[in-house]
């Protein structure tokens, strides 16, 4: 795939879409601990959605996220840019033994209809991000699709790693590949979009960056 250039210079995250097989499929090595640890904060962040419900995973990357909330009873749907990607969690979903619809498609411009899931998650993308403008497009399309709930991973730009990261970038003029949100900015776009913050759930205070925001729809908007 072609590496486009964001405003700021840097490659596109779409340089980082897994489109071949081999790249996919190295994805699924992932530290074990690590992968619990985030899995756990997902489920957090679905509590109080019935499991029952439609669920769009964009981008569901090799079918990680996809497969627990499978397991956890929702109909979930999967999508993803990458072919290969697409290939590496349609094999995993079948491997696990769990029914979960795999498509592509691009989360900026999702095929789907209006409220056409009941929530949609959006898991470890919105960091890649370099600028408002792609992260403005994405949003609009998850709340579109969406008829009561988007729950969405960030960075968060007050943790240690991040200010870290900030410090190094102020020293040295380097960017981290990775980019951190305030919350409030965070919230500003799903405002635009008729969506409130519900909760602000950190995988660990302070230390770590990795936060899930949960967001629904206000009343007039579910109409």
């Amino acid at each position: 795939m072609k590496n486009e250039l964001s405003a700021d210079g840097d490659f596109s995250y779409k340089s980082r879409i897994k489109s071949d097989y081999d790249s996919a499929i190295a994805y699924t090595s992932r530290k074990k601990r690590k992968h619990d640890a985030e899995m756990r904060l997902l489920l957090k962040g679905m509590n109080g959605i019935p499991s029952s419900h439609t669920v769009l995973d964009a981008p569901c990357g090799v079918g990680r996220a996809s497969i627990v909330l499978a397991r956890q009873g929702y109909v979930v749907t999967g999508i993803d840019l990458g072919e290969g990607a697409v290939s590496v969690a349609q094999e995993q979903a079948a491997e696990a033994g769990v029914d979960v619809t795999i498509e592509r498609d691009d989360v900026e411009a999702l095929s789907y209809g209006d409220k056409q899931f009941d929530a949609t998650v959006c898991f470890r993308l919105f960091h890649h991000f370099p600028d408002d403008a792609v992260r403005q497009r994405v949003i609009n399309e998850l709340c579109r699709v969406s008829r009561s709930t988007v729950v969405i991973s960030y960075l968060s730009a007050y943790s240690a790693t991040s200010l870290k990261r900030q410090l190094i970038k102020a020293i040295t003029g380097r960017q981290h590949k990775q980019y951190a949100t305030r919350l409030r900015d965070l919230s500003a776009f799903f405002e635009s979009n008729g969506f409130t913050l519900e909760r602000d759930i950190p995988l660990s205070r302070f230390f770590h960056s990795l936060h899930l925001a949960v967001f629904t729809a206000n009343p007039d908007a579910m109409a």
